[in-house]
């Protein structure tokens, strides 16, 4: 293994799939890639498509921002475990599909992922995206309880 992709929405979950994640990667002296999806799918009434022009990149900028911080704690928590080099990506859209599109450009040899995720903002990781991962992806991918 020399890439490793682990998904995190800031959730205690994200935080042990963080863990294990750069632990594999130590072990296999292999790079972290830690990744944040923002999704407005999971906002009521499809926030996106309701609000003015402004209003989108207000919010947008927000939730880069929420991304950002999330990102940063992440990579201090894999630093604990020292290893390799860390990556990290920020991007919007459908969360599942956004992980294996990172993943195939980004040539990771394993997705990690916690079994379910904090809630609507940041990155969303419910049971239903681990669910997609683990059917859609083309490599493996590891579920964090």
């Amino acid at each position: 293994m020399k890439r490793i992709l682990v998904a995190t929405d800031g959730s205690d979950g994200a935080d042990r799939a963080v863990d294990y994640a750069a632990h594999l990667a130590k072990d296999n002296g292999a790079d972290l890639l830690i990744v944040n999806v923002i999704s407005g799918a999971g906002l009521p009434g499809d926030i996106f498509s309701r609000v003015t022009n402004a209003q989108e990149v207000w919010l947008k900028e927000l939730f880069s921002s929420e991304s950002a911080q999330l990102l940063s704690k992440a990579r201090d928590r894999a630093r604990t475990v020292g290893g390799g080099a860390i990556q990290l990506e920020s991007r919007i859209g459908d969360v599942a599909q956004t992980i294996i599109d990172i993943a195939r450009e980004k040539a990771a040899d394993a997705i990690v992922v916690s079994k379910r995720g904090a809630g609507r903002i940041g990155g969303l990781l419910l049971g239903s995206v681990s669910q997609k991962l683990v059917s859609l992806a083309p490599l493996p991918v590891i579920v964090i309880p």
